[in-house]
C-alpha cells in the first residue's frame, strides 16, 4: 500500500533525476545500445555468413537480407535493455535511484529512437561489410589459421565477398572442399570430387555440386545453432557399405551425414 503512494505521487527527488535523464540518461542509452548492437555483430557474424549461402535466402537481395537480419538484432536488444530496465524499477531501491535505472522514462527516447536506429543499422552494415573486405584481402602465413573462428572467418569471407563481387553464375561454378579448405570441388558425370584431396562422392539421380554447397552450409549452420564454437570436421566414412560425407565434432558430439 505504501509503495502504491509513492508510485502515483512522485517525491521532488525522484522527479530531479528524471529531469536529469533527459539531457543525460540519452547519451547512456545511446551509447550501451550502440555497444550491444555491435557486439551482436560479431558475435552471430558466421551464422549470417552461412545462413547467406542458404537457397532459402539466395532468392533475397544480399542487401535486403542484411538489412533484415540487423534489424531484428536491433529490435531484440532494444527489448533487452527495455526488460533489464523494467526489472530493476520492480525491485525495492535501498538507495536514490541511478540515472540508467530510469531510461525508459525520457519520453524523448520514444521520439528519436528510429532516426538513431536507422543510424545505428548503417553503422553496423558499414562495419560488417568492411571486416569482410579486410579478410578476403589479408595475406597470412599458411601456418597462421589455428583456431575455429581464424578458419572459418577466412573460409566464409572469402566465400560472401566472392559472391558479393561475382554474378550468380560465376560463384556457382567455385566450391571450396570442406574436407581440406584449400581444393575446389568439381564434378564430372559420376562422380563429384576435390582436385587437392581425397574427397570424392559418386552422383546419384538428384545428387549434383549445387545440392552439396546446400548442404555444406546446412550442416555448419545446424551445429553453430547448436550453440557450439568448437571446430567441426569434414571426413569421408565408409559405413553399413556406404561411403558419405560426414560432418563431426568432438565437443558438442554431433556426427551426421553431409550427403
Amino acid at each position: 500500500m505504501e509503495k502504491d503512494c509513492t508510485l502515483s505521487t512522485p517525491s521532488p527527488k525522484r522527479q530531479s533525476i528524471k529531469i536529469q535523464s533527459h539531457f543525460n540518461t540519452y547519451p547512456l542509452w545511446k551509447d550501451k545500445f550502440r555497444e550491444n548492437c555491435f557486439k551482436r555483430i560479431r558475435e552471430d557474424r558466421n551464422r549470417l555468413l552461412w545462413k547467406m549461402r542458404l537457397p532459402t535466402t539466395k532468392s533475397l537481395p544480399e542487401k535486403d537480407f542484411i538489412k533484415s537480419a540487423f534489424q531484428d538484432i536491433v529490435s531484440e536488444e532494444l527489448e533487452r535493455m527495455k526488460h533489464s530496465s523494467l526489472d530493476e524499477h520492480l525491485k525495492i531501491p535501498t538507495s536514490a535511484p541511478d540515472a540508467s535505472d530510469i531510461l525508459w522514462e525520457y519520453d524523448g527516447l520514444h521520439d528519436t529512437y528510429q532516426g538513431e536506429c536507422e543510424e545505428i543499422l548503417l553503422e553496423m552494415q558499414q562495419i560488417f561489410y568492411e571486416n569482410i573486405r579486410a579478410d578476403s584481402t589479408r595475406k597470412e602465413p599458411e601456418n597462421y589459421i589455428e583456431t575455429w573462428e581464424d578458419e572459418e572467418d577466412e573460409y566464409l569471407a572469402r566465400a560472401v565477398y566472392e559472391h558479393m563481387q561475382l554474378n550468380d553464375k560465376q560463384v556457382h561454378k567455385e566450391t571450396w572442399c570442406p574436407i581440406c579448405k584449400q581444393g575446389q570441388l568439381q564434378e564430372s558425370h559420376q562422380l563429384i570430387y576435390c582436385n587437392l584431396c581425397e574427397l570424392k562422392l559418386s552422383k546419384g539421380d538428384e545428387v549434383n555440386l549445387d545440392i552439396l554447397q546446400t548442404r555444406l552450409a546446412e550442416a555448419h549452420t545446424e551445429h553453430l545453432d547448436r550453440g557450439c564454437v568448437s571446430k567441426p570436421k569434414f571426413s569421408m566414412e565408409n559405413r553399413f557399405g556406404l561411403t558419405a560425407l560426414y560432418i563431426s565434432c568432438e565437443v558438442c558430439k554431433i556426427f551426421d551425414i553431409v550427403l
